[in-house]
């Protein structure tokens, strides 16, 4: 019997927002500002999908291709106007920090 893994077909990221901003376009329009600045207008379109955006819009979760999650993480960390709170290719595990808040 052999095991086999399944690949990731998604990484998932969470993502602090400063200054705050609700609008996913602008969001979405900041990301690719820094992956512009740090890698050039090859890697400034890869696909970013926004999946959540709290209410106060300072915290955004995203779904990336596992292959440009390094480079989108990297974008990030050189960034002024957001930092990685977590990230996983397990979409659920983005909400580990909550649950113990709220015990």
């Amino acid at each position: 019997m052999t095991l086999n893994h399944l690949q990731p077909m998604h990484h998932y990221i969470r993502l602090s927002m400063e200054p705050c901003c609700t609008d996913v376009l602008l969001m979405r329009k900041s990301l690719q500002d820094t992956l512009t600045d740090m890698f050039g207008l090859t890697f400034s379109s890869i696909y970013i999908d926004i999946l959540s955006v709290n209410d106060q819009g300072s915290e955004v979760v995203i779904r990336v291709n596992p292959e440009d999650a390094s480079r989108i993480l990297a974008a990030v960390a050189a960034s002024i106007t957001c930092s990685v709170m977590k990230e996983s290719s397990f979409l659920p595990s983005l909400l580990s920090s909550d649950l113990g808040a709220q015990q």
